[in-house]
């Protein structure tokens, strides 16, 4: 230590003195060359002695007289002279120049704010108000200090430390790790999020382009997952509010425009209905003149030119109306064409029903024989003859004229109604029969046996048909002419065994399909 008072050095060098004095008896003691005024009395001396001896000169010595060591005066500080270990000395206490106080170079941590320092809290602790090196805390000086959150000594906000000395966070307006956009604020509809994500369709937050955003990927709430709002249309039902969505524009399928089930009151041509809540196999069958795809579409039992008519032949009504009985209907072969509807005679049950009676003889049969006719001209495929209610008279109904399509023709006996009874036949022919075979014969074949015990290669005698112009009668057998067949009389084959179908001589009837 830099001793800084004179007087204490003077004080120190009085002790030594006077201990060498009374180690010395009296002899001179030596302190470093020091001269010093020193007084020796003898202690035994009397007062008179004492008296004399006070009038006796005082004998000035040096410590180096008196034999007393010395040794060099401390340094002190503040007297303007480097001396020892000083490592400066400006003469003056104050702290705040180059040289403090304590004669020792200013320096960073020295607790006093020298120039160029702009503080100094004499510590080396980087996290308080002044860092180590004596400048302020600051953001951005890469050391953490009260208030900063961090401080990783940069300027760039990309990163997880702010130029602010605030961690990284969604919301703070700088694009960081983890984030694909920050726009600073708290608003979700605009393109960035409040979850720093760049806005899309499923976010949960409506952006413009988008109707509605309820973050999940269900079609039938309220939107959708495309972001639209769900409505009528759209192809996805909405629970509670539609029955059902086929996003289309069309009332002919499961789902009507209005994204409801069709039903057959619904005023609508809807589902499978071929008109308005009619047909369709769902409502009601509809009334003639409506709409319809098929026979069994209509109350008429007939769909003709896809509107419900009258049928066109007992097959059609059979098809449209399967549980028909058989009798008498109104037939229409051309629909809204000029031919006149007629009532025609319909067998529902023979041989799968949908016959037509073509013609059909009296039921007394005269037993016409072998040949030769009846002399009953009116008769045949293209005559009309009686009224198909009266079963008493022969009847035939002009196939031709009628325009009664067909290519089948079922044949055998009655018994005086229009029901088979013993013999029936079937022969399959082409489907412009009555029109190609007015004037020859047509070699058909065996014709097939639908009830009876004749067949299998022995109905000979009704292998050919033919002759259609007739007027007298419906021609079958291999004989040309109008001798032969179904005449108003009864069947005239010559034959009376199964070579004639064991039906030669009987009352007998056609049926077409």
């Amino acid at each position: 230590m830099h001793t800084r008072s004179p007087a204490t050095a003077t004080a120190t060098l009085a002790c030594a003195l006077l201990l060498a004095a009374c180690a010395g008896g009296g002899e001179s003691t030596s302190i470093s060359g020091a001269s010093v005024p020193v007084t020796v009395s003898d202690p035994t001396a009397s007062a008179t002695e004492s008296s004399a001896t006070e009038a006796t000169p005082t004998t000035t010595a040096s410590a180096q007289d008196l034999g007393v060591a010395t040794t060099a005066a401390d340094p002190i500080c503040g007297n303007a002279t480097v001396e020892g270990d000083e490592q400066c000395d400006d003469g003056n206490d104050v702290d705040t120049d180059e040289c403090t106080s304590t004669c020792e170079l200013a320096a960073c941590g020295d607790g006093f704010v020298q120039p160029p320092e702009v503080c100094d809290d004499g510590n080396s602790d980087d996290a308080d108000a002044c860092s180590s090196t004596c400048q302020p805390a600051a953001c951005g000086d890469g050391m953490i200090q009260p208030p900063e959150a961090c401080d990783d000594g940069n300027q760039a906000d990309d990163d997880t430390c702010t130029s602010k000395c605030a961690l990284a966070a969604c919301g703070d307006g700088f694009i960081q790790p983890g984030e694909a956009c920050d726009d600073g604020n708290k608003v979700d509809a605009d393109d960035c999020t409040n979850a720093c994500a760049l806005a899309s369709c499923g976010d949960g937050a409506p952006q413009p382009g988008e109707q509605c955003d309820d973050g999940n990927k269900v079609d039938t709430d309220a939107c959708l997952s495309t972001c639209l709002a769900a409505a009528c249309g759209d192809g996805a039902a909405q629970a509670g509010v539609e029955e059902c969505d086929d996003g289309n524009q069309s009332n002919s399928d499961e789902c009507t425009v209005a994204c409801k089930l069709p039903t057959c009151s619904d005023g609508l041509k809807s589902g499978k209905e071929s008109d308005v809540d009619c047909g369709g196999g769902t409502c009601n069958d509809c009334n003639k003149g409506k709409a319809c795809a098929a026979d069994t579409d209509c109350v008429t039992g007939a769909c003709v030119n896809g509107a419900c008519n009258l049928p066109t032949a007992c097959k059609q009504l059979k098809s449209g109306l399967p549980m028909t009985a058989s009798g008498v209907y109104t037939l229409d072969t051309d629909g809204d064409g000029p031919k006149q509807p007629f009532d025609v005679y319909c067998d529902m049950t023979t041989d799968g029903g949908g016959w037509t009676l073509a013609g059909r003889s009296r039921n007394t049969p005269s037993n016409p024989g072998c040949a030769g006719t009846d002399n009953f001209n009116g008769f045949g495929w293209r005559t009309a003859a009686g009224s198909v209610n009266d079963d008493n008279q022969a009847y035939a109904l002009d196939v031709a004229g009628k325009g009664v399509a067909f290519t089948q023709i079922l044949f055998g006996n009655h018994a005086g109604t229009k029901a088979f009874a013993g013999s029936i036949y079937r022969h399959t022919v082409q489907a412009n029969f009555i029109d190609v075979h007015i004037n020859s014969h047509y070699s058909i074949g065996e014709p097939a046996t639908v009830q009876g015990a004749c067949g299998g290669g022995t109905t000979n005698m009704f292998n050919w048909i033919g002759f259609t112009g007739n007027t007298s009668s419906f021609h079958f057998r291999d004989v040309d002419g109008p001798d032969f067949g179904l005449f108003t009389t009864g069947w005239r084959s010559c034959y009376d065994t199964c070579v004639g179908g064991n039906i030669n001589g009987l009352p007998g009837m056609i049926f077409v399909r």
